[in-house]
């Protein structure tokens, strides 16, 4: 029989446990609801004639720290001093005059696009010869060993995202030079998330109709190994 001290710690733990697999999914939600509502948050900044530098600064430092996170991580140290007085200069230009909507439109539509070339170079890398497909390691990683007809279909599939991140660079800049602002920002900010869930979602569709006795693959769980261990740049050079 257990000990009332026992008893007592067992309680404790799958009571603490309980708490934490609570807290874990209430934490995710958050996540997924910050997702989703901050590029309408820009949108709506995007649309304002009129709005005070410090309150841009604070809306779009979350996407200023991204960027510049991102930019980081995919340069060689030796370029890190250039690129801090090249963006310490920007920002000066910015805060310094009225130039408030003009740094709100160049953040926004920088981001955009170097999210998207910066993708557009991970995956496309892994294309060159004596390379294997990221989508390929990926798939690799989770289900093992893969059929000669899922190794075609992957390098296929690391294709596709190539030119969705290339479609997404060169429509945004259609739409900035030849289409109203709102438009544009709409494009950039609310659809660019419903988008990439449309790219996944047919995506997955299509690979489960076409190789149904295929291991089937999440897309949380693609996600989350690509985020886990391929979304630093080097981190592809190392699953050749």
């Amino acid at each position: 029989m257990r000990t009332a001290t026992g008893q007592f710690f067992w309680i404790t733990t799958v009571r603490a446990s309980g708490v934490a697999d609570v807290l874990e999914k209430l934490g995710k939600g958050v996540v997924v609801l910050v997702f989703i509502a901050y590029p309408i948050l820009l949108h709506t900044y995007i649309l304002k004639e009129d709005v005070a530098v410090s309150r841009l600064l604070w809306v779009f430092a979350p996407l200023l720290l991204a960027v510049t996170w991102m930019i980081f991580s995919a340069l060689e140290k030796i370029w890190w001093p250039l690129v801090a007085l090249v963006l310490a200069a920007l920002s000066y230009y910015v805060v310094s005059g009225n130039h408030g909507r003009v740094g709100l439109l160049a953040v926004n539509g920088l981001s955009h696009a170097t999210l998207n070339l910066s993708l557009l170079w991970l995956f496309g890398r892994t294309l060159l010869r004596d390379r294997e497909p990221l989508i390929s390691q990926i798939a690799r990683h989770i289900t093992g060993p893969l059929q000669p007809e899922i190794v075609v279909y992957t390098r296929q599939v690391t294709i596709a995202w190539c030119v969705f991140f290339l479609l997404q660079v060169l429509t945004s800049l259609s739409l900035y030079l030849f289409a109203p602002v709102a438009v544009w920002s709409l494009f950039i900010n609310v659809l660019d998330v419903p988008l990439l869930a449309i790219m996944f979602v047919g995506e997955h569709s299509y690979r489960t109709a076409r190789f149904p006795d295929h291991s089937r693959t999440s897309i949380l769980k693609a996600i989350e190994v690509y985020s886990r261990d391929f979304a630093l740049p080097g981190k592809t050079d190392k699953n050749r």
